[in-house]
């Protein structure tokens, strides 16, 4: 502004003789004022500005944090998601597991497990649950079978424990001594 000024008195001087002052003052005056002006559009310009980047960036701002919430609500409906479905496969694996014998705990741990894709801990279940139904058919053979239990199906049963023996017992009596069968049976 103040170039411009100059410039204008410059011009002014050159065209017109250095005689007379007052109207150079009158012109100096009138830059002045216009100069003035000036500055009072550009501060006003300045203000509007100002105020446009304000709205704009409490504008960006309300955006940014619809964006980000949304961005939230997406990350927690993507692991809800990712739990249902770890939830539903460990339910299927367990599912699987109980319907071939496992009981619930250890139904559990393996599906668990296989889901996971822990391979050492799923083959760990399946050799507890093999020792476990070994040593349940053992205890059933055992309850089965009246010779291991310490008696015997000899000729020392008598008729009384002929009488309670089931079928296949009876069966083993025949088999195996079929005179006292003959004997208890007639």
């Amino acid at each position: 502004m103040a170039n411009e000024l100059e410039k204008n008195v410059e011009n002014t001087t050159e065209t017109e003789p250095a005689t007379d002052v007052s109207a150079l003052e009158a012109r100096i005056k009138q830059l002045e004022t216009e100069n003035g002006k000036l500055k009072i559009a550009q501060s006003n310009a300045s203000a509007d500005a100002s105020e446009w980047k304000k709205k704009y960036q409490a504008k960006l701002t309300d955006e940014e944090q619809t964006k980000e919430k949304q961005e939230e609500q997406n990350a927690a409906l993507l692991k809800e998601l990712e739990d249902l479905r770890t939830e539903r496969n460990v339910a299927n694996h367990k599912a699987q597991f109980t319907s071939l014998g496992f009981d619930d705990e250890l139904a559990g741990e393996a599906a668990i497990a296989m889901n996971g894709g822990e391979t050492g801990k799923v083959f760990e279940a399946l050799r507890k649950f093999i020792a476990a139904h070994d040593r349940q058919l053992k205890e059933n053979a055992f309850r089965s079978n009246p010779t291991l239990q310490g008696g015997s199906t000899g000729k020392d049963v008598s008729k009384e424990q002929f009488d309670k023996m089931g079928y296949t017992d009876r069966l083993k009596v025949y088999n195996e001594h079929p005179d006292l069968y003959k004997e208890y049976t007639t």
